[in-house]
């Protein structure tokens, strides 16, 4: 199955087959949160579909076992009260969760890889380097395999490069939901499903104005490295109504003007040569 893997721990302090408890904390913590979030990136948070709870649960991870070779480290995917299923989910996410693993030990993380799912990736790496001096990954289904030294690799390849900040205006519409009022942070959650967070609403007042309604909201859109909005420093804020061509009641009567249906005692007559022919192919004659 796609959802199990091993992980060996070579030059470590501890004897063959073991490993302390604080090492074992902090790896399965980081790799844990490194699945949660290549579990979110598969899913998409805003898309319609699985709710973020199912993910979760789907692409958790057990040790089901430890032992000798040096330290090997067993681990599978999913509840241990579930068969492991292969939904496309389930193997998208074995794939691209095996992929980056697979980067952290070549220095070569996908360009499209989401900030968080990098920050997670250098904890996965950090672990690794507390727990051992050399480590190899392996795939059961495949006989894949991937061993590095934890010391050699880059870390400078998961940072993600800085966001930036655009020099023409746009408008963003949507609903503006707090973060913290008292740190102004504030999120606009846009028709589609969009949350970007708004920088530069001082205005205590003006906020709580604008919290829970539709708003119009200008400034400089800030982009990560993907060309994706990732902020908006805001220049001008005010409240919008909902397009009204959303609220419009249409009614249609075009089908008062229709003409009725087929005649039921015309249209295409088939002769007794013809109906004897179609019962015949019909029956398999």
């Amino acid at each position: 199955m796609g959802g199990q893997f091993r992980v060996r721990l070579m030059h470590t302090k501890a004897p063959a087959g073991e490993i302390d408890l604080r090492d074992l904390a902090c790896l399965a913590d980081q790799l844990q949160m490194l699945a949660t979030r290549v579990g979110r990136w598969v899913a998409g948070i805003d898309r319609v579909g699985r709710s973020t709870g199912e993910v979760e649960e789907a692409v958790g991870l057990r040790l089901t076992g430890l032992h000798e070779g040096s330290t090997v480290l067993e681990i599978e995917r999913g509840p241990a009260s579930e068969l492991l299923f292969e939904l496309p989910l389930e193997e998208e996410f074995d794939r691209r969760l095996w992929e980056t693993l697979g980067a952290i030990g070549t220095d070569a993380p996908r360009e499209d890889t989401p900030p968080l799912v990098r920050e997670s990736a250098l904890g996965v790496l950090d672990a690794f380097r507390r727990a051992a001096g050399a480590v190899e990954l392996s795939r059961p289904v495949d006989g894949a395999r991937i061993e590095f030294r934890t010391t050699e690799r880059d870390r400078n390849v998961w940072v993600d490069p800085a966001p930036v900040v655009h020099d023409q205006q746009l408008t963003l519409s949507g609903v503006i939901k707090a973060v913290d009022l008292a740190a102004h942070k504030f999120r606009l959650h846009d028709d589609v499903g969009n949350r970007i967070p708004l920088e530069g609403i001082d205005d205590p007042d003006v906020a709580r104005e604008l919290l829970d309604r539709r708003t119009d909201a200008v400034g400089f859109a800030v982009r990560d490295a993907r060309g994706r909005i990732c902020a908006l420093k805001v220049t001008s804020i005010q409240p919008a109504s909902v397009p009204r061509e959303w609220t419009q009641r249409v009614v249609d009567e075009t089908w008062r003007s229709m003409t009725p249906g087929p005649d039921p005692d015309g249209g295409v007559e088939f002769s007794d040569d013809e109906w004897s022919t179609f019962v015949t192919a019909v029956m398999g004659g």
